[in-house]
């Protein structure tokens, strides 16, 4: 049986801050109490529209590929979602270069699709954002 190779660890060359939302104040602003540093992860700008759960489209301007081989800290990124909807908020992502220079801030998760390999095992995740 033949298995898809991981990313390449030559393009995972940027880091991500994830802020997820744990709740939201009085004034109703979203609280982000969890963050997490993802480290190798490729940031691809893109035009794909998307519907969301309110059936209306949303254009995204990106695509964060997070590889399971060589991106850590390990995410379960549909899970991370699901928690901060659950709390009336969203994840946010921040991106920068291997210098620490920004490639992306603020970034709003709209959707995590986990891509599997031929064996059906998970391959990496394509984190649509705008």
């Amino acid at each position: 049986m033949r298995m898809l190779k991981p990313i390449p660890s030559r393009i995972l060359r940027s880091t991500a801050t994830v802020k997820v939302c744990t709740g939201v104040d009085m004034y109703q602003n979203q609280v982000y109490g969890q963050q997490y540093t993802v480290n190798h992860v490729h940031l691809q700008p893109t035009e794909r529209i998307v519907k969301t759960s309110t059936n209306t489209d949303q254009q995204l301007s990106s695509i964060l590929f997070v590889d399971l081989r060589h991106s850590s800290p390990a995410l379960n990124w549909a899970q991370l979602l699901k928690s901060a909807h659950d709390k009336g908020g969203d994840v946010r992502v921040d991106v920068v270069d291997k210098k620490g220079h920004p490639v992306a801030r603020d970034l709003t998760v709209m959707s995590c699709d986990p891509l599997r390999d031929d064996a059906d095992n998970l391959h990496h995740w394509e984190i649509g954002c705008y």
